[in-house]
């Protein structure tokens, strides 16, 4: 039985930073951003937004090509921006779209890694239960100190995969190469608001994982390196991905999976599924039956080489222009307004949109408390 991809849409934030007003404000040279790391803007949040209102939006999105919403009988939020350490943020997501209540929802974390974790659990799920769906999604914002090397690579965004049986995107291959390590690289102790990293020691832990992952892979699959048609990897920033890329493969080009990353900025756990998209989106050739390779990071760490095979309907099933278009028309934002936005506050006597039909209206005695757009309801 094939298991994989059937349906996949991502979210992000309506306003955006061009970094080139994060470089002048911050008195560093643009070219530090759009080369040094690769990036050329940043999705930013506006106060009434967060990891579910964005994770509500994709997974509308996502959940549009799927026929009947009552399969769905398992949902798994994986994130590392979350504001509860009880309640899961896939609970509120559930009750938003509107599915049965004979599901399964519970949270995942482990940086990064988590959405490749939640696919691999429904993967095996499915081959239990051929006939349900399991929802999977990743969402994350992002925020770090200012004036830190972390500032620029700060986004956001949200991804929403429907996995199931006879998928139409892309199926799963049965191997895996796999490495775990206890590092101290990147971590968020529950009384911080802003992660702590080393950065130079992230790097060196995502290439050396990569480099075991990838060996055990081919290992286990008996593939060769020149049987990877694709490759899509983990992106906190574009050029940590291009690094990875040169290591293994050379001058494969994978431009194409990068091209929305750039100007969205690190999602974490929707990262390495953005660039998947993007690839799928701004590739112009055929890519039915070919195997795109997939690494997943998540610092602390553990990491993941995996496989998928592209089914011959995925085409259908992409939202291309829609995707192009949300990411065009984002609003600027000033500099100030950026500020703002850091501290959840917003530019007084402006109204900021929301990126789908749910909106965080605020939090009292503890609760918090969404709103759904009027046309909505």
């Amino acid at each position: 039985m094939k298991i994989g991809i059937d349906s996949i849409a991502f979210s992000t934030s309506k306003y955006v930073l061009k970094l080139s007003t994060l470089a002048a404000e911050r008195g560093v040279d643009y070219a530090k951003y759009c080369v040094g790391i690769g990036q050329t803007e940043m999705s930013v949040f506006p106060p009434n937004e967060d990891i579910v209102t964005i994770a509500v939006d994709a997974a509308e999105k996502s959940l549009s090509k799927i026929d009947d919403r009552n399969s769905i009988d398992m949902v798994i939020f994986a994130t590392e921006s979350s504001f509860d350490l009880s309640k899961a943020a896939g609970i509120y997501v559930h009750h938003f779209l509107g599915l049965s209540d004979n599901c399964r929802i519970f949270d995942l974390k482990q940086a990064c890694y988590s959405v490749t974790a939640a696919l691999q659990l429904a993967k095996t799920y499915i081959a239990g239960n051929p006939n349900s769906k399991v929802l999977v999604i990743g969402s994350d914002i992002v925020k770090y100190s200012k004036n830190t090397s972390g500032e620029p690579t700060q986004g956001g965004a949200a991804v929403a995969i429907v996995v199931s049986k006879n998928p139409r995107i892309a199926e799963f291959e049965p191997y895996s190469g796999i490495y775990s390590t206890d590092i101290m690289d990147f971590w968020r102790p529950t009384y911080a608001t802003e992660a702590i990293f080393d950065g130079k020691l992230s790097a060196h832990n995502y290439l050396k994982s990569m480099d075991i992952c990838f060996n055990r892979y081919l290992q286990m699959s008996k593939l060769t390196i020149d049987n990877i048609d694709y490759a899509c990897f983990h992106s906190p920033f574009c050029k940590m991905a291009r690094k990875a890329n040169k290591q293994l493969f050379g001058e494969k080009s994978i431009d194409n999976s990068l091209i929305y990353n750039a100007i969205i900025g690190n999602s974490c756990s929707a990262s390495l599924y953005i660039c998947l998209i993007s690839l799928l989106d701004n590739t112009a050739e055929d890519m039915s039956g070919k195997r795109i390779g997939m690494f997943s990071y998540g610092s602390g760490s553990v990491a993941e080489y995996f496989s998928l095979i592209v089914a011959d309907e995925y085409k259908s099933m992409l939202m291309s222009q829609a995707n192009k278009n949300m990411l065009s028309n984002r609003a600027e934002i000033s500099f100030e307004e950026y500020e703002l936005f850091r501290n959840n506050k917003a530019l007084q006597g402006k109204c900021y949109e929301n990126a789908g039909k749910v909106s965080l209206a605020g939090i009292k005695e503890d609760r918090r408390e969404y709103a759904i757009k009027e046309t909505e309801l």
